[in-house]
């Protein structure tokens, strides 16, 4: 019987395994593994595709001039050109992660976190805009789905030859934004297109990794990769440490990062003073932390290392007025500040149990808040004024620091030398460049059109405030300052 010359899902397993051989070799489980993300993220890469051009005719349609309508509509025809490249090129590096598992002897250091740099940070180290967007997506991943990733690191760990963690694991987020990075680059698209396509991959790939982590560890489950892996166990567990992070030698090792840790905190402009003056308590109690258990440093999913994480991130909105200091959640994070303040250090169930407090506060202080700022963006919708938004000529600078701001980002404005507020972005009414920010309670504090946007981020009278992990940010940057002064 003759090929009716339709292509089933075995014919294009076959093919997949024709064009990556050395995946023949990999042990039957892997490859199911394998097999199963690529179908998964094949349909994704379509979606990010098919809304990318959607998204740039809808940028063309609203563009200020015929020259950048002009490059939108030149975006479109080259992404269309490049798009299956770029597909192929990210499945084939995807391919290449799983094969390293199985190759101990690899010189490649990125599956194992680029010689003690975490992946999140280590990545486009030269392109401060880009690592922004990446480390903002990788962080929400690593938060949200962080059992299951931790889960799936851990069984994936068992099958492999080289030393995993969540930072490069070749389904964790960060392996994944490189493998699209890198396929963007051998291609050459423009930099402001990078730049949306990124979101885009955040938003169809990115935020869809719960049901690829439940997927791979039910298939790992299936055959008896540590199937009793509890929704207690930590990841710390399971992590052979070896030298892929930084671990200190000694007490006094350790007393040196925690000081460097805080001394990075307590110069990080995106902390309010009275959010700075509460985390500054805690320098004892996490160096308690650090003497007795060393993975403090190297595992992320350290309950005291979220809890910091969690705390500076619920917090980012409040600002150094006295007012701060009668928010409900101010006082919350007081509470676990003074718990923590007397905590001796060698009980992680008491660590867990704070965690798993604050978080049940902040989700129910989430609720209520995302309910106003909904109102107000009702509002909002239905008064809209019309307004002259003309600028006198091209600012291209301008526009490009305007177009870092995404609903959701949180700014601090400073009105006059003595006050400065801390608003968030929840609404963009793009025909009239009108941007309204909100307080964090929700409710509407101040509206800005376009023009004085660019004015203040010029200025300096606007700040962006970057919502990436604290303890992580704060880790980079103390291993990036030890590399610096032993290299000299």
């Amino acid at each position: 019987m003759q090929n009716d010359g339709k292509a089933g899902p075995g014919h294009k397993a076959s093919t997949e395994l024709a064009l990556h051989s050395p995946l023949t070799r990999l042990p039957v489980i892997l490859l199911q593994v394998h097999d199963k993300a690529v179908q998964h993220l094949r349909l994704k890469l379509q979606a990010l595709f098919d809304n990318a051009d959607e998204t740039l005719f809808e940028m063309a349609d609203k563009a200020r001039d015929d020259a950048e309508q002009s490059l939108f509509f030149q975006a479109m025809r080259d992404v269309r050109l490049k798009r299956k490249n770029i597909e192929r090129g990210f499945l084939e590096r995807l391919s290449d992660g799983f094969i390293k598992l199985t190759q101990p002897d690899t010189s490649d250091t990125t599956l194992q976190g680029g010689g003690g740099v975490p992946s999140v940070f280590s990545l486009l180290v030269n392109d401060f805009e880009r690592v922004q967007v990446i480390n903002t997506m990788v962080g929400k991943v690593l938060v949200r789905d962080q059992l299951a990733l931790c889960h799936l690191t851990t069984r994936l760990n068992a099958l492999s030859w080289v030393v995993l963690d969540e930072g490069s694991n070749p389904l964790g987020p960060a392996m994944m934004c490189e493998y699209f990075l890198q396929a963007e680059r051998e291609q050459g698209v423009n930099l402001k297109v990078k730049l949306i396509l990124l979101q885009l991959f955040g938003k169809y790939l990115l935020s869809q990794t719960g049901q690829l982590y439940a997927d791979a560890n039910q298939l790992l489950i299936a055959t008896g990769v540590l199937p009793d892996l509890s929704i207690k166990t930590s990841c710390c567990s399971f992590k052979r440490l070896d030298d892929t992070y930084v671990t200190p030698a000694s007490d006094e090792d350790a007393c040196r990062l925690v000081a460097l840790l805080f001394e990075y905190i307590d110069t990080d402009r995106n902390l309010s003073l009275p959010l700075k003056q509460l985390i500054g308590q805690l320098q004892g109690p996490m160096h308690r932390i650090a003497q007795l258990d060393q993975n403090f440093f190297s595992c992320d999913s350290h309950p005291a290392r979220r809890l910091l994480n969690v705390i500076a991130g619920a917090a980012i909105g409040l600002d150094a007025s006295v007012e701060a200091r009668l928010d409900p959640l101010y006082r919350q994070v007081e509470h676990v500040v003074q718990q923590l303040t007397r905590y001796s250090g060698n009980n992680p169930g008491v660590l867990e149990s704070l965690l798993h407090d604050f978080l049940m506060f902040t989700h129910m202080e989430r609720d209520r808040i995302e309910r106003l700022e909904q109102r107000t963006r009702d509002e909002t919708t239905a008064f809209q004024p019309r307004r002259q938004q003309a600028l006198s000529e091209p600012d291209h600078l301008g526009l490009l620091w305007v177009s870092q701001l995404r609903v959701g980002m949180w700014i601090e404005l400073q009105d006059d030398r003595a006050t400065r507020l801390r608003c968030k972005l929840i609404k963009v009414v793009e025909s009239e460049g009108r941007y309204v920010f909100v307080n964090r309670s929700g409710v509407k504090v101040v509206e800005k059109s376009r023009g004085d946007l660019i004015g203040q981020l010029r200025n300096g009278t606007i700040l962006l405030l970057d919502d990436r992990l604290l303890f992580d940010r704060a880790l980079a940057s103390v291993i990036g300052s030890l590399g610096s002064s032993s290299a000299h």
